[in-house]
């Protein structure tokens, strides 16, 4: 239903990575545009077979047209038995048309869906290739491997809607190399699945002539799919797209960057348990928009894509986890850090102990201070200096995740620019990991000292590097 299809694109547009986000928007798209087809066509349909029932039943009570019973003049006669008919006949009409438009219906959802799949294996294509090659010789091969591969594709599109054109060719090594190209993309568009509906669909004079409705017909569903009524033309928008969006969000209180605002949004649709789907947070959000408090809560989300930012500005942060697509039993999700040599040096000075101390052997190349940390131990102290040696890296091991911890938290922060009436206060703010009760989004949620700053409207302009910088008015009130 269109429920389901509006919360798989709500789910898409809060939780899809990066990398996945492309190719579920597709088939959202594929969902919608075959969801607009099938409602349309299937409703014509039903309305044309209810139609066709209903006359069979009055053929069946009142038998055929009995024009001569009408007393009709003969110019109208005529005219009416050239025009219908026989009952029977027009029964027949209804029931062909029925039964080609339910055909008519799943003929443009497979056509629409070989499109779709046609642009996902060149998206895959894309991302390998940008995945294994380095960034200049990948954007050359892409280049030229679009052109290839999208120009071989307009040749066969051609050919689909012109019924065959090039296949017609009978010059045998013009059709052998055009029937490889054409093998080629009916597998790549997964066009040969349905191609027996479609040659069956056009050897038909009556059906071919509803197949070439097809792109119209699309066109027209397209359109009419923009269409909306604007009722308010003094009130500006808040849409990000306009030319005054910046403007016009240092000028409003716009509820989707106040906590209180937004909540009381989603609780004014909500009537008897009914569920709103929330909206998540852009870029930052505050508590509330009258701030009475010495302190100014800034939350600033961190969203996926943020990721090659922070691994461009930071490249000797490692995350905490890997990215894409994991299994919780086969994969670990765990990033190994690899400047963290503690655990390799723990496992040295452990060996080197159990040498010494256990067999008396000092190994070859062993680290001098090490040996004159334990030459002194007795045999019954190993446990002891084991002990020791676990406890001195777990200490070491934890100040060193607290460091990481706080250099992420740090690069999390620069990620955005953060000023205070014109005025940068990045180095002022204490922030800490948070996640949003709004809708869990994660991120830092950060403190600045107002009690300097004068009652009245401020502004607060938060910029990133990927994005549009926003504007988020607040008042300080006694």
């Amino acid at each position: 239903s269109q429920n389901v299809i509006i919360r798989f694109d709500y789910y898409i547009d809060v939780f899809a990575t990066a990398e996945y986000r492309p190719f579920l928007r597709t088939f959202a798209m594929l969902l919608w545009s075959s969801w607009s087809i099938f409602l349309l066509n299937l409703l014509v349909h039903i309305i044309l077979r209810g139609f066709w029932i209903g006359a069979i039943g009055l053929r069946y009570v009142s038998g055929d047209i009995d024009f001569d019973t009408l007393n009709y003049s003969d110019r109208f006669k005529n005219y009416y038995k050239s025009r219908i008919g026989s009952f029977d006949e027009y029964i027949e009409r209804i029931e062909r048309l029925s039964s080609v438009i339910f055909s008519f219906t799943f003929l443009l959802f497979f056509m629409l869906l070989s499109f779709i799949v046609f642009n996902i294996v060149f998206a895959l294509i894309i991302a390998v290739i940008h995945k294994f090659l380095a960034e200049d010789l990948s954007e050359t091969i892409i280049g030229f491997f679009g052109l290839f591969y999208y120009g071989l594709g307009l040749i066969v599109l051609i050919d689909f809607f012109t019924l065959g054109a090039f296949k017609k060719i009978k010059e045998n090594t013009v059709s052998t190399i055009y029937f490889w190209i054409y093998r080629f993309y009916s597998t790549v568009s997964l066009s040969f699945f349905y191609r027996p509906l479609l040659l069956n669909f056009i050897d038909n004079s009556y059906t071919r002539k509803l197949f070439f409705l097809a792109i119209p017909y699309g066109l027209v569903l397209l359109a009419l799919s923009g269409l909306f009524l604007e009722n308010y033309a003094y009130f500006p928008s808040f849409e990000t797209d306009n030319r005054y969006a910046t403007r016009i969000h240092a000028e409003s209180i716009h509820y989707i960057y106040y906590d209180d605002e937004r909540q009381a949004y989603y609780n004014s649709f909500r009537r008897d348990g009914d569920r709103i789907d929330k909206e998540a947070i852009h870029y930052a959000s505050l508590p509330t928009y009258e701030v009475s408090s010495s302190e100014l809560k800034i939350f600033l989300r961190y969203t996926s894509k943020d990721d090659e930012q922070i691994k461009e500005l930071y490249p000797e942060l490692y995350p905490f986890r890997k990215r894409g697509l994991r299994h919780k039993v086969f994969f670990s999700n765990r990033q190994k850090d690899e400047s963290n040599k503690l655990d390799s040096l723990e496992a040295v000075e452990t060996r080197t102990a159990r040498s010494i101390i256990r067999k008396g052997i000092v190994p070859e190349n062993a680290d001098p201070d090490l040996i004159a940390k334990f030459k002194n131990y007795k045999e019954s102290e190993l446990d002891q200096a084991l002990e020791e040696i676990h406890s001195d890296y777990n200490d070491q091991s934890y100040a060193y995740e607290e460091e990481r911890i706080s250099n992420i938290k740090e690069g999390l922060k620069n990620l955005y620019s953060v000023k205070l009436d014109d005025v940068r206060i990045n180095d002022d703010l204490e922030c800490e990991y948070y996640i949003h009760p709004n809708m869990k989004e994660r991120g830092l949620l950060c403190y600045y000292p107002i009690d300097s700053v004068s009652y009245g409207k401020h502004m607060l302009k938060i910029n990133k590097e990927d994005a549009r910088a926003i504007r988020v008015p607040f008042r300080k009130i006694k």
